[in-house]
């Protein structure tokens, strides 16, 4: 679904049949436009951070690693193939035990060496300790072992141990959350689920003008929960262990 279709969607069921964005038009500066889309990008935020890994947003993110190099910007500019934002995140995988349970405390980092046929599973460490291991390791080089992984700025940014003695292809798997829809291209496709996003928007505009204007904000609440509950049932399946860790 379009960002002007989202819109819309917020536009009739607050009864604003007037404002309907025609299917022609691809940009808006209306202020009444713009604060619905406001509450559209609130809730698309919101619903993306909400704990489950929408499978959309995933994504395999390729660093290549140069020798001597410590650290690496995970952006096209940097060492990667993908660009990382502000809200991206390392993705795991929930280890299961023999007997068919997930096992406590034993998430482990989906980042990988495929730099040949012996590819492995790098082990993360705090970045603290990263840094201490690098001030007394005597210059250490050899294949990337250990990774430390931290916000910079707008991206990511990864360092790793030892100091890489040559070339590696490093993968790893983050989440990575749509960038903010903007009003000046309402052509713009929405990456998750779209009923879950417009009804939370729809929500938050009808709280904003009162709800004596529209359907109670209890039931939207209610349909809210329960498009958003569908949308989350529909993508899990019992063999898929990735989760995000809590900050």
């Amino acid at each position: 679904m379009t960002t002007r279709e989202l819109i819309n969607k917020v536009l009739r069921g607050l009864r604003q049949f007037s404002m309907i964005i025609d299917s022609g038009t691809t940009s808006t500066t209306d202020d009444y436009l713009l604060m619905i889309l406001q509450f559209v990008n609130e809730a698309k935020e919101e619903i993306e951070e909400s704990g489950w890994a929408w499978q959309a947003l995933r994504q395999t993110v390729t660093v290549t690693v140069a020798a001597s190099t410590l650290e690496y910007d995970i952006t096209i500019a940097g060492a990667a193939d993908v660009d990382s934002n502000d809200r991206s995140r390392l993705l795991y995988d929930n280890i299961i035990g023999s007997e068919g349970f997930r096992l406590a405390d034993c998430a482990v980092p989906q980042v990988f060496d495929v730099t040949d046929s012996s590819e492995s599973r790098l082990s993360e460490v705090p970045l603290e300790k990263m840094e201490r291991w690098h001030f007394t390791d005597d210059d250490q080089t050899g294949k990337p072992s250990h990774f430390a992984i931290y916000q910079d700025g707008d991206s990511l940014r990864m360092k790793i141990y030892p100091t890489p003695d040559g070339t590696y292809t490093l993968k790893a798997r983050l989440y990575i959350p749509q960038t903010e829809l903007l009003n000046t291209d309402l052509t713009t496709e929405l990456s998750i689920p779209s009923r879950p996003v417009w009804m939370k928007a729809l929500l938050k505009a009808n709280a904003e003008r009162g709800s004596e204007l529209g359907a109670p904000d209890g039931l939207l609440a209610i349909q809210y929960l329960d498009a958003h509950g569908f949308a989350v049932a529909n993508e899990q399946s019992p063999d898929d262990e990735t989760v995000i860790l809590a900050r």
